[in-house]
C-alpha cells in the first residue's frame, strides 16, 4: 500500500478541463446504479486533481447510508509506457489476480481489495461495498460504466 501512495503522490488526473476529472467519469448516476440506490457523492468529489505536469491524479468516491461505497482513483501518468510499467509493477507488488472480460489489462487485489484497470495512460483503481465487505462484482459492474467515459 505505501509503494502505491508513495507512487501517487508523484501523479496526476485526465479528461476534459474540471477540477475533478474522477467525478465526470464516476457520475452519480453511475454510483446508484452499481450501488442500487441514491448515493451520496463525497466532499472530495468537488477538489481539484494532483497534478505534477502531464501527470495527475483524481479521485471521486458515492456511498449510500449504510457505508457501502463504489470509489475511483485515477492515476495518469505522462506516457502509456510510464502508467503500463507502474501497473505491472503494481500487480506484483500486491500478488494480482488477472480479470478477464473487460477489453483492456484488468488486475485484482485482496489486500486492499481493489479492481486495478489499465486504459491508456490511465491506471483506475476501483472499489466497491465496504473494507471488511468488498464486492468483486459492484467492481466489475463499475469498471463496465466507468471505461467507456475514460479517454485513452
Amino acid at each position: 500500500m505505501r509503494k502505491i501512495l508513495t507512487a501517487l503522490c508523484f501523479c496526476g488526473c485526465v479528461w476534459a478541463e474540471g477540477p475533478n476529472r474522477a467525478s465526470q467519469v464516476l457520475t452519480p448516476a453511475i454510483a446508484q446504479k452499481v450501488l442500487g440506490g441514491p448515493a451520496k457523492a463525497s466532499p472530495h468529489n468537488k477538489m481539484a486533481d494532483t497534478m505534477t505536469g502531464p501527470i495527475w491524479v483524481s479521485n471521486a468516491n458515492y456511498s449510500l447510508s449504510g457505508g457501502r461505497s463504489v470509489s475511483l482513483l485515477i492515476r495518469h501518468a505522462a506516457s502509456k509506457d510510464e502508467a503500463s510499467s507502474i501497473f505491472a509493477s503494481s500487480k506484483v507488488s500486491f500478488k494480482g489476480v488477472d480479470v478477464p472480460g473487460l477489453g483492456v489489462p484488468a488486475y485484482r487485489t485482496t489486500t486492499p481489495a481493489q479492481l486495478n484497470v489499465l486504459k491508456g495512460a490511465n491506471w483506475l483503481i476501483i472499489s466497491v461495498g465496504t473494507f471488511k465487505k468488498p464486492e468483486e462484482a459492484g467492481q466489475l459492474k463499475a469498471a463496465k460504466a466507468i471505461l467507456p467515459g475514460v479517454k485513452e
